[in-house]
């Protein structure tokens, strides 16, 4: 009996799965679950992304993330993002809305950054497409999909900061800038 080799990306989805599984149990290990001096209730930030890797095959994706503070400790988030890429004859593009929340603890004291990790449910509209004439197929796929993550913000100044991500969405990896508005 020939012995199956697991493929790149249920290798990748299992790192994953298992990285963020030891990301948030030390979060969690260490944190000081006291609200976090960085994020205030009706504190509002809006900014860009750039995904690295996610649904299907993707590569790089970009979206907008939106989070607004409703307690010291809870922020709502709204995230739209694309992604897209080719394999073969085919093309693959993914847009993701999604909604859900942040919980903010201070996990390190450093003085100017925000640290938290979220759960979001969301909407993939995807679609694919041949460039081959041979494949006259135009098909859309997708379908709901969590968004789990932690991330963290650091404070430039006063009204910019920069944003780094691990989750799922349309980038394992997520790395803007936040506007507070």
């Amino acid at each position: 009996m020939k012995r199956q080799t697991p493929s790149f990306r249920n290798a990748s989805a299992t790192i994953l799965l298992a990285s963020m599984m030891l990301l948030c149990s030390t979060t969690f290990a260490f944190a000081q679950f006291g609200p976090n001096p960085q994020f205030h209730n009706s504190d509002f930030y809006i900014g860009p992304r750039v995904g690295l890797g996610g649904i299907g095959g993707a590569g790089v994706g970009l979206g907008v993330n939106a989070e607004y503070g409703i307690t010291q400790q809870i922020g709502v988030t709204g995230t739209f993002g694309w992604s897209g890429y080719s394999s073969g004859y085919w093309t693959y593009t993914n847009l993701i809305v999604a909604v859900g929340g942040n919980y903010h603890v201070q996990v390190f004291n450093v003085k100017n950054l925000d640290t938290y990790a979220g759960l979001g449910l969301g909407w993939n509209f995807g679609s694919v497409a041949s460039t081959d004439s041979r494949y006259v197929w135009d098909r859309s796929y997708g379908g709901f999909f969590w968004d789990l993550r932690v991330g963290g913000r650091y404070f430039i100044s006063d009204k910019l900061a920069a944003t780094a991500e691990f989750g799922y969405g349309f980038g394992y990896f997520r790395l803007g800038v936040d506007f507070k508005l």
